[in-house]
């Protein structure tokens, strides 16, 4: 008998068999492969996941309770509400804050910006009291570091980088320093190179269970690299590869509630198009990447010498979508909301 799948109904089955062959490349014991496996097809049949089921009567007492809990949240002081808002009011218009599960893809194309704006929001959350991990693929940490203290004191990078600091200079960096481990919250830089996206995980989930992740951010997508697993499954086939990233990271946000922001690169035709043609297809391998995503937000300057930003919120699954401009002062890495009037 041939059974013809629907493409929903196909999809769990595809997502295990992917994952099946990813666990035996990584050679996990027969026993841990055994009990893996029984419980997917347990969870594949229905077993064991009443959970899953809610009844209509249900639903009413449930929003009560969800209801009752965001009353309690809006009545803390803001300080306490600790909510994974948005460092600029251009942003907030549109953007609610993210969410427990929550997928944010911020994409641009070379030397625009990406790492800047995520720094600069990734502070804003620890200064907000979260615990954010930053996983960085490409930029070492003596250069992230002196970046976060130019953008805080104002000191070139280039007199960081001599380290002949005047008495003034020096003073005003350990008022930087001060005013950062003020913070209620923090950041956890991870230096991953070479990392596979499974190993970066990795890292996220034990710092999660460390209680040190409330939220984490990844620089950048394309730079993981290829698990055994994924060079046997797609070859060379980068874009397939990337995609099952993408998977796995929505999969892993989903399951442990851990909202996370992931940049990605423009594709070659992207690059070339003016803002006004922008969009989220043009984003690499834009189909299997963006269609996981709930917030998608897209960065355009002329050049790298520019200092005029356009954005574009281009997906919004709990809000609205709109483009505004915005500043950046790239010699401080900062970016800036643009005032209006005097």
């Amino acid at each position: 008998m041939t059974v013809t799948f629907t493409s929903p109904e196909r999809e769990p089955y595809l997502v295990l068999g992917q994952e099946i062959m990813r666990r035996v490349y990584s050679e996990e014991s027969p026993e841990e492969l055994n009990a893996w496996l029984s419980a997917q097809v347990r969870r594949l049949s229905g077993a064991g996941h009443e959970n899953a089921r809610l009844s209509w009567e249900e639903s009413f007492a449930l929003y009560e309770q969800i209801m009752a809990k965001r009353a309690a949240l809006a009545a803390l002081p803001e300080a306490e509400r600790k909510l994974l808002t948005w460092p600029w009011a251009s942003w907030s218009k549109h953007l609610d804050p993210l969410e427990p599960g929550m997928l944010a893809v911020l994409a641009a194309g070379d030397g625009m910006g990406k790492t800047l704006v995520s720094e600069c929001i990734s502070e804003h959350w620890a200064k907000g009291g979260r615990n954010v991990v930053f996983l960085h693929f490409e930029l070492n940490r003596a250069i992230m570091l002196d970046r976060r203290m130019v953008r805080h004191s104002g000191i070139t990078r280039r007199n960081l980088k001599l380290g002949t600091l005047t008495t003034g200079e020096q003073d005003e960096r350990e008022r930087a320093d001060e005013r950062l481990r003020s913070w209620p919250g923090g950041i956890t830089y991870v230096h991953c190179p070479g990392w596979t996206a499974e190993k970066a995980l990795a890292e996220v989930r034990a710092l999660i269970a460390a209680g040190q992740c409330d939220v984490f951010v990844i620089d950048y997508l394309e730079k993981a690299a290829a698990s055994p697993s994924q060079i046997k499954l797609y070859g060379q086939n980068v874009y397939e590869r990337e995609t099952s990233d993408v998977e796995q990271i929505k999969s892993f946000s989903e399951q442990t509630e851990t909202p996370v922001l992931l940049l990605a690169q423009l594709n070659k035709v992207g690059k070339g198009r003016d803002f006004a043609d922008l969009d989220r297809t043009a984003i690499r391998g834009s189909g299997g990447k963006t269609e996981r995503a709930n917030v998608v937000i897209l960065l355009h300057r002329e050049n790298a010498e520019s200092e005029i930003v356009h954005v574009r919120i281009d997906k919004n699954t709990i809000g609205s979508c709109g483009s505004f401009t915005q500043y950046m002062d790239a010699a401080r890495f900062r970016l800036m909301d643009v005032k209006v009037g005097g």
